[in-house]
């Protein structure tokens, strides 16, 4: 069986998406399939990855410079499919919500949520949720499986676009890529308390409302800085003119960017991870916190209680009394940190991309056979 796995977004997507493309295919490495794996890799843009980031082994990768918009118009005019472009393969995986043409693989493609579906323009700013609801729409005609993260994101699938249960596959995400940022003799200590947040800023992600509960711990007198990391998203505007605004402003620090390893360092010293997503697909950053030993605060949103367990305390985000009790209770009580950020390892370590990755390639063989028994 060979496949080939559109590679697109783990050259370039440094969120989520683009996790799962590299971890996907760096554990079909150490399970024996880098043979078997062909990647597509064809975009005008440099990768933003060195080679051992990326993590693909020996599986070939095919990298032509050629502008991602017009590349499906470019294989249609040609008459070839993207399997094509691989040498043919048995089964074509479509990880982001970018349709690509093929021509004779059988076609699989990740679901990672719905939340573009919801035209309140609440989350997603309405020309990008058009865009990617038709790209879902098509992924879904075209695939003869489906895979998705949670069993929250199984039923969002299985009611939004009337998928029958058994061409759903769902194959949980890892965690542990974290771990190959931690040194053998462990992070030194933080040099002063915080608080951390790590996601795209925007509305989904509720910065406003940790925003307003960070406020009431500093009218507490806790001494803790809020650091708050992540690239801008739509609606960024609206968080960062308050900030500026906030009694608690010379405590609140923002940066765009860190790195893999700076990120890891930092959930590893700080003293909660404060994460009160009001939807996710999946709700990544938790997980790599809580296997890091982070006291964390997630939410009782969607599918972080499917995500996180026990691991994690889970208010409603809604509210942020909730989130402001939560937070006391851990900054002020050490001993209930220290046991909460015990059961959150715990949990985090059941999350691994080689349990992915099995799951993964054991429905290609499905989606395989099927095809043969057509």
């Amino acid at each position: 069986m060979r496949v080939g796995l559109d590679f697109r977004p783990g050259l370039q997507n440094r969120e989520g998406i683009g996790r799962y493309a590299r971890e996907l295919v760096r554990s079909f490495v150490e399970l024996g399939h880098d043979r078997d794996v062909a990647l597509f890799g064809s975009t005008l843009a440099q990768s933003r990855f060195s080679t051992d980031e990326l993590g693909y082994g020996r599986a070939r990768l095919v990298r032509r410079r050629l502008p991602a918009k017009l590349l499906p118009t470019l294989l249609r005019a040609s008459g070839r499919g993207a399997d094509d472009s691989l040498g043919g393969v048995d089964v074509w995986h479509h990880t982001q919500p970018n349709v690509l043409p093929v021509r004779r693989a059988r076609e699989v493609a990740t679901i990672f949520d719905t939340i573009y579906l919801e035209r309140d323009g609440r989350f997603v700013e309405p020309e990008t949720a058009e865009r990617m609801s038709r790209a879902a729409r098509a992924l879904v005609e075209r695939s003869s499986l489906l895979f998705v993260p949670t069993q929250f994101v199984a039923r969002e699938v299985e009611r939004a676009f009337g998928v029958a249960r058994e061409r759903i596959a769902v194959t949980p995400l890892g965690c542990d890529h974290v771990l190959r940022h931690v040194p053998p003799e462990g992070f030194a200590p933080a040099s002063g308390r915080f608080v951390l947040t790590a996601s795209r800023i925007d509305p989904r992600k509720n910065h406003l409302r940790m925003l307003a509960a960070f406020e009431r711990l500093v009218r507490d007198g806790f001494p803790h800085r809020w650091l708050v990391v992540g690239p801008h998203g739509w609606r960024t505007e609206a968080f960062l003119r308050a900030v500026e605004a906030s009694p608690a402003r010379e405590r609140i620090e923002v940066r765009e960017f860190v790195d893999d390893a700076e990120l890891a360092r930092l959930m590893a010293q700080c003293e909660l991870f404060f994460f009160a997503s009001l939807s996710e697909g999946f709700g990544l950053p938790p997980l790599e916190a809580m296997l890091l030993g982070a006291p964390t605060i997630a939410s009782s949103a969607t599918t972080l209680p499917e995500v996180c367990g026990d691991g994690a305390l889970l208010p409603d985000p809604e509210d942020v009394d909730a989130l402001h009790a939560a937070a006391k209770s851990v900054l002020s009580d050490p001993e209930f940190a220290r046991a909460l950020a015990a059961r959150g390892r715990t949990h985090a370590a059941e999350w691994t991309w080689l349990r992915c990755s099995r799951a993964t390639w054991s429905a290609y063989a499905i989606a395989c056979g099927a095809r043969l028994e057509a």
